[in-house]
């Protein structure tokens, strides 16, 4: 059976080991210079809210299936694996800028339950639509620890290891067959990859005691957005922003004052009816989603050893801007197939 490397320990990185490892694969180690535990700008998959929704327009078909096909996993774990810490969650977005609910923002009532288009006369003032509906959140250090827990208890591992300058190196120093290769912003600085495709997307969010919360909340107001998402461990995360230009890895005073201001609007509760003053924070969030034009990098090729003259495989899993999460058990099942394809080619 062939020997895989998963280089990159955010979401991406380890769900494809979870996929590779329940599909059969024995031999699978990720990678990362960062892992769960960690808390730095460089490592996105801490600082996610994280809820599960699609980010999807009605016109990405594709990104349409990998969602829909993630869904379907939360859904398993919310309703069986409560050490996963993915739990049932109701929701309500609102949209400024719509006149109507349209087929681009409301074709998620085929992946959501309990879908609902708010009347016109019960939504606030300035928003043109909205919905309510039901999905699921989860506790992001909760979840991570659990898949890494789950790789260990296939038989995979989880590893640190210092800063990777390209494939070949990994290859080299593991002497592996397969590379999947989850390195999200990294993907731009790999010698043997350079994708200048990718861009940093910084969110800027605050972290709030709020263990009444229940439902997650959304206002999108185009370039302005609101969200509330709880964590189900007493924690909420209020945010945000998606900012393509601002490279500071600095919590900014007056753009947080603006997301904890947002948030009350949205949902006075969160701070618990007591003004902007109100908010029990518990820090203040700055992560750089792994932005890239085209969308997400799922894709495999043979590459040949420079040192042995060996072929290997590479299997591309990056690209994920904000929603590494939503698209997490989609991609890692394109990933087994990628693999699968390359192990039934080579017996050919």
């Amino acid at each position: 059976m062939s020997k895989v490397v998963i280089l990159g320990a955010g979401v991406s990185g380890l769900t494809s080991a979870v996929a590779l490892l329940q599909a059969g694969y024995k031999d699978v180690t990720v990678i990362g210079q960062y892992i769960p535990g960690d808390m730095t700008t460089e490592y996105t998959s801490p600082w996610a809210g994280a809820s599960v929704l699609s980010f999807a327009s009605a016109m990405d078909k594709r990104l349409i299936e990998i969602d829909t096909d993630t869904h379907k996993v939360f859904k398993y774990l919310a309703n069986n694996v409560p050490e996963s810490s993915v739990q049932h969650c109701p929701g309500i977005q609102f949209y400024d800028t719509d006149d109507e609910p349209n087929e681009d923002n409301t074709w998620v009532r085929q992946l959501y339950s309990n879908f609902e288009i708010i009347p016109k006369s019960s939504l606030p003032a300035g928003a043109k639509s909205g919905y309510t509906f039901d999905s699921y959140t989860l506790s992001v250090p909760k979840y991570l620890k659990w898949l890494v827990g789950r790789i260990t208890s296939l038989g995979g591992r989880v590893l640190r290891d210092h800063r990777v300058g390209s494939l070949q190196e990994v290859v080299d120093r593991y002497q592996c067959d397969i590379v999947i290769n989850c390195t999200g912003l990294g993907a731009a600085q790999l010698n043997d990859v350079r994708d200048s495709n990718m861009h940093t997307i910084r969110g800027q969010t605050v972290l709030v005691d709020a263990p009444h919360i229940k439902k997650q909340y959304y206002r999108d107001a185009g370039d302005v957005m609101a969200y509330i998402i709880p964590r189900g461990d007493g924690t909420v995360i209020c945010g945000g922003t998606y900012d393509k230009t601002n490279k500071d890895l600095n919590a900014d005073p007056a753009i947080a004052k603006g997301i904890l201001e947002r948030c009350y609007d949205l949902c006075p509760e969160v701070a618990y009816n007591k003004g902007v003053e109100g908010y029990k924070i518990i820090s203040h969030n700055v992560g750089f989603r792994p932005g890239r034009h085209g969308g997400i990098r799922l894709e495999r090729e043979t590459r040949v050893d420079a040192v042995r003259g060996k072929k290997y495989t590479v299997v591309h899993n990056y690209g994920h801007s904000s929603h590494g999460y939503q698209s997490s058990w989609g991609s890692a099942e394109r990933i087994v197939k990628l693999v699968k394809m390359d192990t039934l080619m080579a017996k050919l």
